[in-house]
């Protein structure tokens, strides 16, 4: 309890009782934390200079949200140096780790299956990560059938560069977007003409300008349930 005060700045007193009123001490919540932004899980995922044209070239900024698919391309049935994937009945844990540039490794159970079949099967298939939700084409095995279990329930493994699609095509009925907030911008500079051919260029924003040899890569963070 604390004493109060009149506006003069003397202590009130109790007219009754002649004490020293006091009043309750204020409970204050503790405010936000700062940085809240920072505390999200940080991906990175390439934008192709297709995407950024579908767009209208907008120009991109550090804290502006994007909602996309995130994408791993057209992975192989058996692990060696190229993308590829492995599924399997039992459960695995939940994994999205960065292993390189938009690069990663990722575990989880799948959600959604779209299989076609045919001489060579193929299947576009969306995978839990966890963290987030990852689409990928699984290629078949050499004799054109896909590895028994590629199907929603069912568990995969793998790497994947990870592209974002804001721009969907609807060439696949399955993909789930994720909520991002765009947070860094890495530009590979590869035109052939620039003096600085080869090189990583950091930014916080991209002009809204058309890119073609160059490779952009997008740092985000990653809005969690309800955010």
């Amino acid at each position: 309890m604390s004493p109060t005060f009149e506006p003069n700045g003397e202590r009130k007193t109790d007219p009754i009782t002649g004490q020293i009123a006091a009043q309750n001490e204020l409970q204050i919540a503790p405010r936000p934390r700062a940085g809240r932004m920072q505390q999200l899980p940080q991906i990175e995922f390439e934008l192709s200079a297709e995407q950024f044209a579908l767009m209208g070239f907008p120009k991109l900024q550090q804290g502006l949200p994007l909602t996309a698919v995130l994408d791993g391309g057209v992975l192989l049935p058996q692990p060696g140096p190229d993308p590829w994937y492995a599924v399997q009945k039992e459960p695995l844990t939940p994994r999205f780790t960065q292993i390189g540039p938009a690069l990663y490794a990722f575990a989880g159970r799948i959600v959604e299956a779209d299989i076609q079949y045919g001489r060579n099967q193929m299947a576009v298939i969306v995978v839990d990560c966890g963290i987030v939700t990852l689409r990928v084409a699984c290629a078949p095995n050499d004799d054109g059938v896909l590895p028994e279990g590629t199907w929603e329930t069912r568990y995969a493994a793998g790497f994947a560069p990870v592209q974002a699609i804001v721009e969907e095509s609807f060439s696949s009925p399955v993909g789930r977007t994720v909520d991002l907030s765009m947070w860094g911008f890495r530009r590979l500079l590869l035109s052939p003409n620039d003096s600085a051919f080869g090189t990583w260029h950091p930014s916080s924003e991209i002009p809204p300008a058309p890119f073609t040899s160059d490779r952009l890569l997008i740092q985000a963070r990653v809005h969690r349930q309800g955010i």
